[in-house]
């Protein structure tokens, strides 16, 4: 037994030597006396553009082997090592620096190390004319560097991704972005001088850690990586980076929230030092910083996206194109951190209900798209609604049910337990009721953080405010001059670092507004008056059906609730009219 054993062995040896050896060796493509060329990545991915640029790149024309006929079997490559092809294109080469090499008929091609180091190379879709191959490069500590061809750009983007550990991050090529201009937490910012206004206060405006404590805590929304910022000075611009009109734009602020980068627009429209200090305090209360949050919250969806795509390893089938969730929930953090962001989500609701705009249907939101800024607006008020009666969980559950691929009317249902048309109906009956308080609030919000607007004679006009106007019913029992108010002394505000700069809203001392045109008249309002200042310090007051006038030169005018009128010219002289 024992020796039969033995010459089984051996038979099996020899067996395995003699095929071996009778392997038909199979030469490079390239040429039977080419040399095999070898690979070097690194151990880990490289974190900056100019190191992944100088990554090696493996070229099939460098590593495609030259089979003379497609019979599957066992060869034997250039360099020794075995081969093994199942068909025509398709074959493993095992190198003899360890690596491996496989090719498909499909293009793809990966070159693998037993480090876990590898490359691959999938050619891009026959529909992109001109389109050139997505590279990957793969490490061991589970880092990658991933190379997007952009068509439109015609150029590689280069992506740093470890999305296991929430990062993927796009490698700014800073020979055309130029250094960072700031730096703050996991935040870098490149642009032009045009944004060093914007800059020099971002940290003070920008609940940026706030933002982040809420998405994580929350959602378990997180960003890890750094998130590089490009700001570009003009819509045009940015349009040809991004490669298409970005809905919801307009002349004062733009914003994309992507993956791998944040892009905001635009820096001709940021303010510029003018020597004045408080005109230049003012510009920046202007400014919308909250946008940002916006853009912030969406990267973090998609990145946290990444990551359950990586741990599940499920890969869908389609990505879902999902505005009404995606800006929605961005729209809908940014106006639970901003006053007037949540302003303009209830007004511009409101409106476009009253325009007979809103969706009557779940389908119909998203067939909506971005038109009229729907997903904006309702998907906020969609998204609040289900944050507050169905629980942050549902929110997580249905982001990660769409980032796998499940369509969104069924990830709704799935996640809620109700259809969605059922939600959309209660999202909007919920918005009926909150909406009472907001819009009532509407002006107070909306000017939130601006300038407040101080009078010349402060102690009198937070006496009229106290106290109002004693004045008669009648006109004609108004005896003397003094028996009418000074409105110069109540109304006349110091507008000199705006005039003629400025035109728009600033807030008042004390719950009250104040309006300013570039020809320096203005406006004081509040609750049922106002008081109109114009050049030359002509002021009419109005408020409770009666109106009071005075002139630069003294004159003043009282128009009772009545309809009488009296004039004084001066102090001495008194005119009575009816």
């Amino acid at each position: 037994m024992k020796r039969n054993l033995v010459f089984l062995i051996s038979f099996l040896l020899g067996s395995f030597l003699y095929s071996d050896a009778e392997r038909k060796p199979v030469p490079l493509k390239r040429g039977s006396g080419a040399e095999v060329l070898y690979f070097d990545f690194g151990e880990s991915a490289p974190k900056s553009f100019f190191q992944s640029e100088k990554l090696q790149e493996p070229k099939l024309e460098d590593l495609k082997l030259g089979f003379l006929d497609a019979a599957p079997g066992y060869y034997s490559g250039p360099d020794g090592g075995e081969v093994y092809q199942w068909a025509k294109n398709h074959y493993q080469w095992k190198r003899a620096d360890g690596s491996v090499f496989t090719e498909w008929p499909t293009g793809i091609f990966k070159l693998d190390f037993p480090t876990g180091t590898g490359f691959v190379f999938a050619p891009p879709f026959a529909s992109c004319n001109g389109c050139l191959p997505t590279l990957v490069w793969n490490y061991p500590d589970n880092t990658k560097i991933t190379k997007y061809w952009i068509s439109h750009r015609k150029e590689y983007d280069s992506i740093y991704q470890k999305p296991l550990e929430y990062q993927n991050y796009l490698l700014v090529n800073e020979s055309k972005f130029g250094k960072p201009k700031l730096e703050l937490e996991n935040l870098i910012f490149y642009g032009s001088d045009k944004w060093n206004e914007f800059l020099r206060v971002f940290g003070e405006e920008v609940k940026t850690k706030s933002l982040f404590t809420f998405l994580k805590n929350e959602f378990g929304f997180e960003n890890r990586g750094k998130i590089p910022v490009l700001l570009f000075d003009d819509y045009q611009t940015a349009k040809e980076y991004i490669g298409f009109d970005l809905p919801g734009a307009n002349q004062t602020e733009m914003g994309l929230g992507g993956k791998d980068a944040i892009v905001l627009c635009c820096g001709e429209q940021m303010p510029e030092r003018s020597g004045n200090p408080n005109f230049d305090a003012d510009s920046l209360r202007r400014v919308n910083f909250s946008m940002v949050l916006q853009k912030l919250t969406r990267n973090a969806e998609q990145v946290s996206c990444l990551k359950t795509i990586a741990e599940t390893g499920t890969q869908p089938s389609q990505e879902i194109l999902d505005p009404w969730f995606e800006e929605g929930l961005a729209s809908y953090i940014e106006s639970r951190m901003s006053d007037r962001k949540r302003v303009w989500v209830y007004t511009e609701t409101e409106k476009l209900i009253r325009e007979n705009k809103a969706p009557k249907s779940f389908k119909t939101l998203l067939d909506a798209k971005y038109k009229d800024n729907i997903p904006y607006l309702f998907g906020a008020i969609l998204v609040k609604h289900i944050h507050d009666v169905y629980g942050k969980d549902t929110i997580t559950s249905y982001q990660k049910e769409t980032c796998l691929g499940l369509e969104s009317t069924l990830a709704l249902q799935k996640v809620t337990g109700v259809s969605a048309d059922s939600i959309l109906k209660e999202s909007v009956k919920r918005f009926e009721t909150d909406k009472i308080q907001i819009l009532k609030d509407s002006k107070s919000l909306s000017l939130s953080g601006y300038t407040v607007m101080n009078p010349q004679f402060p102690n009198e006009y937070f006496s009229f405010l106290e106290k109002g106007f004693a004045l008669k019913e009648s006109a004609k029992e108004i005896k003397s001059y003094d028996e009418l108010p000074s409105l110069y002394k109540i109304f006349v505000a110091n507008v000199n670092d705006y005039t003629g700069k400025r035109e728009g809203d600033f807030l008042g001392p004390k719950g009250t507004y104040f309006f300013l045109w570039k020809k320096g008249n203005y406006r004081w309002f509040g609750d049922g008056w106002e008081a109109n200042v114009f050049p030359g310090n002509q002021i009419v007051f109005r408020g409770s059906n009666f109106t009071l006038v005075e002139w630069e030169n003294g004159k003043k005018q009282y128009v009772a609730p009545n309809g009488d009128s009296v004039v004084f010219p001066n102090r001495e002289s008194v005119q009575y009219s009816e």
